[in-house]
């Protein structure tokens, strides 16, 4: 067997909160580590994984995620978080998991997982299933705060087909994947890293997040 590591290493200066952030992001599918057999169970069941490697000076720093739905160039934000719960990245080296799963004849299951709390269920999303489509590095940083980590489409549309390379290959945020390549229906799912409040004497509340245990509650 083979081990297929797929890794997209680049280097981006994200602006947040009036200082720069580094961030480096590499792909890895882990269930290639899995004995042949259960490779093959899960092909059949057309289930697909990768593990999102996500390293810099995080110190701290809270992490929201959301999902981007673009459908013919137009787009919708929802955040898969409640406003209580943030994740804490402490560590200069954090992990998302993302495992997509079929779900009736029409439907997948897009989950992510936090490795470092015994495989924490972050979220549970539902999308149209395509047969076209696959979780896809999104391989480039985005032109904001929010850094895309994950997509599911099906690539460039060409005669005949999709071509899912080009794609990864093309250095376009997806964003742009609609404006660029005329890709008009997908979804991908973005960090954002946020700062503590600022701690304001004049405010009747202070909340600030709690750092035990990387997950994190608002706390008064």
């Amino acid at each position: 067997m083979i081990k297929r590591t797929i890794i997209a290493a680049l280097l981006t200066v994200v602006a947040m909160a009036g200082q720069a952030q580094i961030v480096n992001t590499n792909y890895e599918d882990i269930l290639d580590s899995l004995p042949t057999a259960m490779q093959e169970y899960l092909k059949m069941q057309g289930v697909q994984h990768f593990r999102v490697i996500l390293t810099g000076e995080f110190n701290g720093k809270r992490a929201k995620l959301k999902k981007v739905s673009c459908n013919k160039g137009k787009f919708e934000e929802r955040i898969l978080l409640p406003d209580i719960m943030h994740l804490v990245f402490n560590d200069s080296i954090e992990k998302l998991d993302f495992m997509a799963v079929p779900f009736g004849s029409d439907s997948l299951r897009i989950a992510c997982f936090y490795p470092e709390i015994k495989n924490y269920r972050l979220f549970e999303d539902k999308v149209k299933a395509d047969y076209t489509k696959i979780l896809l590095e999104t391989m480039t940083p985005g032109n904001g705060p929010a850094y895309p980590v994950i997509a599911y489409s099906a690539g460039i549309p060409i005669k005949g087909g999709s071509w899912v390379c080009g794609l990864r290959d093309s250095g376009t945020e997806p964003q742009l994947w609609y404006e660029k390549h005329g890709i008009k229906d997908y979804v991908y799912y973005t960090v954002t890293l946020e700062d503590d409040m600022p701690y304001d004497e004049s405010a009747d509340v202070y909340l600030k997040i709690s750092k035990d245990g990387s997950v994190g509650m608002h706390k008064e």
